[in-house]
């Protein structure tokens, strides 16, 4: 492996996010899981920013992540601010990007949130595309008691995985993986919001004509309007309207 992944930190609408290619993200897991570190990845996206400027615990968890990685929404918004370039990764990305890696390098991942029926379905795809993955074990979101809660928190701690997928939604798979962090002790840690159902072929992906353009809220729109409608309309209005207000002006660092 070569040296340290030099992470250039910037400064978006006041929120911090990293400038890091997907090669560099999984060079620097890598060296997370080598170090034993606990590590925890954000995705930061329209809708995150948002639940930020209400929420202060997450927009806490997320000024203090160790990598943040910027979804379209934001690699465009800081194209439009004159700020230095970024790189469209995303949760579901990452972790498409992480699984075939994962099998590669003898990676340990567990999947942690969404329906028993989706991670059931996902595990059971990903050990028969990845027969060589090392996939240690899965549970379902729905942690609706203490008990269930520490049950799950003790599992995670017996088999010791190297990557923890949750994939609860933001602000609760951020505030769950913050809560639990240092208890869990796994070295990295990452929230990716609904992608347990695409990848588990629940949901239908992103065609070609969406992905990498912006469009992926409207396709999402279009496929179930009655759940989305709301969350873009203010959302999407709401992060146009920070752009449209912001200073045009180059801004590197925020550490």
């Amino acid at each position: 492996m070569s040296g340290e992944v030099q992470l250039e930190r910037i400064n978006f609408l006041g929120y911090p996010v990293d400038q890091i290619s997907m090669p560099q993200a999984l060079q620097w897991i890598d060296k997370a899981i080598i170090n034993r570190d606990t590590k925890h990845i954000v995705v930061l996206n329209a809708n995150k920013l948002y639940l930020m400027a209400r929420h202060t615990k997450l927009n806490q968890i997320v000024q203090n992540a160790d990598l943040i990685i910027p979804e379209w929404a934001v690699v465009w918004g800081a194209k439009q601010l004159y700020l230095p370039p970024l790189i469209h990764l995303g949760g579901i990305m990452l972790t498409r990007a992480l699984m075939p890696h994962a099998a590669e390098k003898g990676l340990r991942p567990y999947l942690l949130g969404a329906s028993r029926e989706v991670v059931t379905t996902l595990a059971e795809k990903l050990k028969a595309k990845y027969p060589a993955l090392k996939l240690v074990g899965f549970h379902h979101g729905y942690l609706t008691t203490s008990e269930i809660d520490d049950r799950v928190v003790a599992h995670i701690q017996q088999l010791n995985p190297d990557i923890l997928f949750v994939a609860m939604g933001s602000p609760r798979q951020e505030v769950w993986i913050d809560t639990h962090l240092s208890q869990l002790g796994v070295p990295v840690s990452i929230g990716v919001g609904g992608s347990f159902d695409v990848l588990a072929g629940l949901k239908k992906d992103t065609p070609d004509w969406a992905r990498g353009n912006g469009l992926e809220w409207i396709y999402r729109f279009w496929q179930d309007p009655r759940t989305y409608w709301k969350r873009y309309l203010v959302t999407n209005i709401w992060f146009l309207w920070q752009i449209i207000k912001a200073p045009r002006k180059t801004q590197y660092n925020v550490s």
